[in-house]
């Protein structure tokens, strides 16, 4: 066999095994957004999902972002999202921004997020 051939071989079974790996590290992420004062849902609440660093930045065809808006019952479910530190952004109108950090560790995560009312305003003058 050709070392032009054998190489090509090498690269081509390298990718399927860490594209298999990256599939097999991926979680279901469920996130629930609800009133903090009630725990009524929140819809169309915007949801933003940034896978935060790891091994697996390098390949191409992993997303490390995701955007998606919570249906009526204030749900978003996300796929293939991978293991490992996400941050959560989540914006509403008549809510304060919530930002934080989450570990993902399991195949299927859910996550309940509870949005604050607007803070009173401070003003200098």
């Amino acid at each position: 066999m050709r070392p032009l051939n054998l190489i090509a071989i090498l690269f081509l079974t390298f990718g399927a095994v860490l594209s298999a790996a990256a599939k097999d590290e991926t979680t279901r992420l469920t996130l629930q957004v609800l009133r903090e004062t009630d725990k009524q849902p929140v819809a169309s609440a915007h949801v933003v999902v940034r896978f935060v660093s790891g091994k697996k930045m390098f390949i191409k065809d992993i997303k490390t972002s995701w955007e998606a808006q919570t249906n009526r019952k204030g749900v978003v479910v996300l796929s293939d999202v991978p293991l490992g530190p996400i941050k959560v952004q989540i914006i509403a109108k008549g809510y304060q921004t919530y930002g934080d950090e989450h570990e993902l560790s399991k195949p299927d995560e859910e996550l309940t997020i509870l949005l604050k009312p607007p803070g009173k305003q401070v003003s200098g003058y």
